[in-house]
C-alpha cells in the first residue's frame, strides 16, 4: 500500500484519480481549499484524509506535505480554465507556477523523496504548424493559461535536474467525460441540453466558435496514463496523453444533441464565449506513453453521454 498525495482532490481529474488510487487498496490524502466544493468526492468523502491547503501559501504547502511524507504525489491543483485566464492573469500564474514551485520546493526537504507527476497540457504548443503533436514539438504558448502551464512544466523538468527530484510531466490533450466543470466547452453544451430537457432554458444552445476542433480523451483513460507515467516514465521526461484524433466543435454539440431526449434544439453564437485568441487544433502523439502500456478505449461520444447523465443528475437535486 502507498501513501499518495493528490493536489486539488476534489476537481475533475483528480477525483477520478482518487477513486482509481482508493481501489488499488492505496492510502489517498487530499488537498483541498477553505471554500471547495466537494461534490465529486462526496461518494468516497470518508475514504479519504483530506488537508486543507492553498498553493500559494508556501508555509501551508510545506506544512502537508511533511506531515503527509508521500510516496507518490500527484499534481493536479491548478487555474485551468483558458477563459478564466484572460480574466484572472496575475491569479492564473500564482496558481499554477508558483504554486508548482512551492510544492518541489517542500519535497526537497523529505527524507524519502516521492515520486510527482506534474500534469502540463497541450495547450502549451498554441498555434502550431505542426499537425501532429509529440513531446518535441516546440511549445508555443498563446494563451496566459497555456503561458503558466509551459512555466510550470518547465520547473518540473528544473528541480529534476538541478536537486534530482523524481518528477515525471504529462501533457494531456482536451479531457473530458463524467463531472466535468462547466467553464469548459463540452460540460458547458451538456448542462445546456439538460437544462432544456427539463424546461430550465430556453430551446437554444448558446456557444462561442464551432469551427475549432480538438483532440478528446476520456478522464478514465487519462487517470490510467497518470499512473503508468508516474510509476512506469522515466523521471525528467514528458508524456503526451491525447486520443490522436480530431472532433469539431460542431460535432460535438451535433452528438449532444443526437443523445438528448428534447428534439427541436436551436443554436445560436454568443459573442462573449469567443476567446481573444483561439488555439488551433491539432492532435498529439502518443506513441511514448503507448509503448509503456497504455492506450485509448473509451468513443467520444461516450463520455459525451456520461457528462449528460452528470449533469441529469445535478440538475435534478
Amino acid at each position: 500500500m502507498k501513501k499518495i498525495l493528490r493536489s486539488g482532490i476534489n476537481g475533475f481529474a483528480a477525483s477520478h484519480l482518487a477513486k482509481y488510487l482508493l481501489d488499488e487498496g492505496n492510502e489517498v490524502h487530499g488537498t483541498i481549499r477553505v471554500r471547495s466544493d466537494l461534490h465529486r468526492i462526496e461518494d468516497i468523502r470518508n475514504k479519504l484524509i483530506l488537508h486543507t491547503m492553498e498553493l500559494t501559501d508556501y508555509l501551508n504547502v510545506e506544512k502537508v506535505i511533511l506531515d503527509v511524507q508521500p510516496d507518490e504525489i500527484y499534481h493536479l491543483a491548478a487555474q485551468s480554465a483558458v477563459r478564466q485566464s484572460w480574466d484572472m492573469p496575475t491569479e492564473n500564474y500564482r496558481v499554477n507556477v508558483d504554486g508548482t514551485i512551492h510544492i518541489l520546493e517542500a519535497c526537497r526537504k523529505l527524507e524519502n523523496k516521492p515520486r510527482i507527476l506534474n500534469i502540463s497540457t497541450c495547450e502549451i504548443y498554441g498555434n502550431t504548424n505542426d499537425e501532429v503533436i509529440n513531446e518535441n514539438t516546440k511549445a508555443n504558448p498563446n494563451t496566459h493559461y497555456g503561458i503558466s502551464k509551459y512555466g510550470q512544466d518547465m520547473v518540473g523538468r528544473l528541480y529534476h535536474n538541478a536537486y534530482d527530484l523524481p518528477v515525471v510531466t504529462t501533457r494531456s490533450f482536451n479531457i473530458t467525460g463524467h463531472g466535468r466543470a462547466e467553464v469548459f466547452v463540452d460540460s458547458n453544451f451538456a448542462k445546456q441540453v439538460v437544462e432544456i430537457e427539463l424546461g430550465l432554458q430556453e430551446p437554444v444552445i448558446k456557444h462561442g466558435n464551432l469551427e475549432s476542433v480538438r483532440d478528446f480523451t476520456d478522464i478514465k483513460d487519462v487517470v490510467k496514463g497518470y499512473v503508468l507515467a508516474l510509476r512506469g516514465g522515466t523521471p525528467g521526461e514528458i508524456y503526451i496523453l491525447a486520443s490522436e484524433k480530431l472532433v469539431s466543435i460542431q460535432s460535438m454539440l451535433d452528438m449532444l444533441l443526437k443523445n438528448s431526449v428534447v428534439t427541436d434544439i436551436k443554436d445560436e453564437i454568443d459573442l462573449d464565449r469567443l476567446r481573444p485568441v483561439d488555439t488551433k487544433g491539432t492532435r498529439g502523439d502518443a506513441s511514448k506513453i503507448k509503448a509503456l502500456g497504455w492506450e485509448y478505449t473509451i468513443p467520444f461520444e461516450q463520455s459525451l453521454i456520461d457528462l449528460l447523465e452528470y449533469w441529469r443528475a445535478r440538475l435534478k437535486k
